[in-house]
């Protein structure tokens, strides 16, 4: 996952996944064979939302219920970081949110954990 802070607010795309409707999470998704978790957390990042001009600032795993791990990769954004739409199919809004703002209905247990427990240090 590609956890972006920009300014002390955290970026979370609302999109629309087939069987759920509209959903909001980090950007993100696997990793691919040969590559780090924050590898895919960056390649995930610009092929999500086109944003670039982060500077990775931590980095944490996480087991979810499945039994996988998931990674969580902390960047800071710079001030002119703009996700766009990538994919119209998608329906994608982006949101920046105070983090007791993020709407939690739709994360997975593992992303709960991490919002309430490690990325406070670093807004």
């Amino acid at each position: 996952m590609a956890v972006v802070v920009r300014e002390g607010k955290i970026l979370v795309q609302e999109r629309f996944r087939r069987n759920k409707g509209m959903v909001f999470e980090f950007p993100g998704g696997s990793v691919d064979k040969g590559e780090s978790g924050e590898q895919a957390a960056v390649r995930e990042l610009w092929e999500e939302t086109g944003v670039r001009e982060v500077d990775l600032i931590g980095s944490h795993s996480l087991v979810n219920e499945f039994g996988g791990s998931i990674h969580y990769v902390v960047f800071i954004a710079q001030s002119e970081a703009t996700p766009k739409i990538v994919d119209p199919v998608r329906q994608q809004t982006f949101h920046w949110f105070a983090l007791n703002d993020i709407p939690r209905k739709d994360f997975f247990k593992a992303d709960i954990e991490f919002l309430d427990t490690m990325l406070e240090q670093y807004l």
